[in-house]
């Protein structure tokens, strides 16, 4: 899919042609509906000529544009054939990343299919710091904007422009922000200016600070709004879905049986990292003899896909077979690829303070669970810890919605897992990966 940056936003003619095909109507239908003559559309579409702000309402009027959508086109028609203002493009408020998003097709479509059909219209996305969360958000965002035409409302840690769109997106954004992050805005107000129609908001991070206050009533009152919200621990409202985002499959005992580069480079964190790679060494290629040290690497950093990015930055420097060596305790000190302006950080910072942020019982079952190698069922989980059923059962709860402990659903029991850098943030020692 192609992204747009904010030079290449929407001009007027393509805004034209998309609302006119959404629409399901030909031109000449169109030009019957606004009283234009088709000559002048197809020169509108085509970007020969402007249109004036007669034309411009006129065709509004045919297309039945109402409210946010109304605005935008008519900001956009007023603009002349020049490229529509940043906050006309419904999706230029998600953020962008320079790199292509691997091995999330799977979650992203579930997710694009749960929000397009109506069968869930909440989605909360919880899991390990670096996991991902905000890229399949933004990923699952711009598909739906890209179909079915959706504004995307992003709110998030400084992540979205509010100054200088001179649209209505803007404001209908402030106040959305407003309302979600402190109810200084009046939800019944907000629920008028949305209405009917079809809006994505997208809440990354917000619940990690605070309860996003009058979601709730946006999704009971406007039957076209949709929501995501990113944070560490599942955000439990009513109707929410709750999805915890995995890291990326690392290579299994398969691969040691075939021996097959083509198997190898078809699972999701070798396909990360060695995207990653090629880019800190230009013309890399997986070859048998880096084999090892990529399968070694990928599975102790149990797929997670900042530190894989993080390591494969380090291989600058580092040979790939050294940082494979490393132990995992050892790469929780790898900076992070991507920190705050001025404050160093490191893989295992997130982890440590992901653990703090726990409450006391289940951050205590978290160290107690992480004292023993090997994974345990439930009930041996109980027993080992001289713990009441019910108790572990309550804590484990908490910790598989972060994601510090995996449930692993077999065809008898569930096992359950501990990733090795949480292990090793929690017990200082290299855990012997499976």
């Amino acid at each position: 899919m192609v992204h747009r940056t904010e030079a290449e936003a929407p001009s007027f003619p393509e805004l034209l042609r998309f609302k006119r095909i959404q629409a399901g109507l030909t031109q000449r239908t169109l030009a019957d509906l606004s009283t234009i003559s088709p000559r002048t559309i197809r020169a509108l579409e085509s970007g020969r000529v402007n249109a004036r702000m007669q034309t411009v309402r006129l065709l509004a009027e045919a297309l039945e544009l109402e409210g946010l959508a109304r605005e935008l086109f008519v900001t956009a028609g007023l603009g002349g054939g020049r490229p529509a203002p940043a906050g006309a493009d419904p999706c230029l408020s998600v953020p962008r990343s320079v790199n292509a998003l691997l091995g999330r097709d799977v979650e992203v479509r579930a997710m694009v299919g749960a929000l397009e059909s109506g069968h869930r219209r909440l989605i909360s996305l919880s899991g390990l710091p670096g996991v991902g969360k905000s890229r399949v958000a933004a990923e699952t965002a711009a598909r739906l904007s890209s179909r079915r035409g959706w504004p995307v409302l992003w709110i998030g840690t400084g992540t979205v422009a509010l100054d200088g769109h001179g649209t209505a997106f803007g404001p209908l954004l402030r106040s959305l922000r407003m309302l979600v992050e402190s109810g200084a805005e009046d939800v019944s107000a907000v629920c008028r200016l949305i209405g009917r129609h079809e809006v994505l908001l997208v809440l990354d991070g917000v619940a990690d600070a605070r309860d996003p206050v009058g979601v709730e009533e946006l999704l009971a009152y406007c039957p076209g709004v949709r929501a995501v919200s990113t944070s560490r621990a599942p955000w439990t409202v009513a109707g929410v879905q709750g999805t915890v985002l995995a890291p990326l499959a690392a290579p299994g005992p398969d691969w040691e049986a075939a021996r097959s580069l083509e198997v190898l480079a078809g699972v999701p964190s070798v396909r990360l990292l060695v995207d990653r790679l090629s880019e800190i060494r230009p013309g890399f290629v997986l070859g048998q003899k880096d084999a090892g040290a990529v399968v070694r690497l990928c599975r102790t950093l149990d797929g997670l896909p900042a530190a894989l990015e993080a390591a494969a930055a380090r291989c600058g420097v580092l040979s790939l077979r050294r940082l494979a060596d490393m132990p995992a305790a050892q790469l929780l000190e790898l900076p992070a690829t991507t920190r705050a302006a001025g404050v160093p950080e490191t893989i295992g910072c997130p982890i440590r303070s992901g653990v703090e942020r726990l409450d006391p019982a289940p951050r205590a079952l978290l160290r107690e669970l992480a004292g023993f190698e090997r994974a345990l069922t439930v009930c041996e989980a109980a027993e080992a810890l001289y713990r009441p059923m019910n108790e572990v059962v309550d804590g484990l709860g908490s910790l598989t919605g972060r994601g510090f402990v995996r449930a692993a659903h077999e065809e008898t029991d569930t096992r359950l897992h501990l990733p090795n850098l949480v292990r090793a943030a929690l017990t200082g020692r290299d855990p012997a990966v499976a």
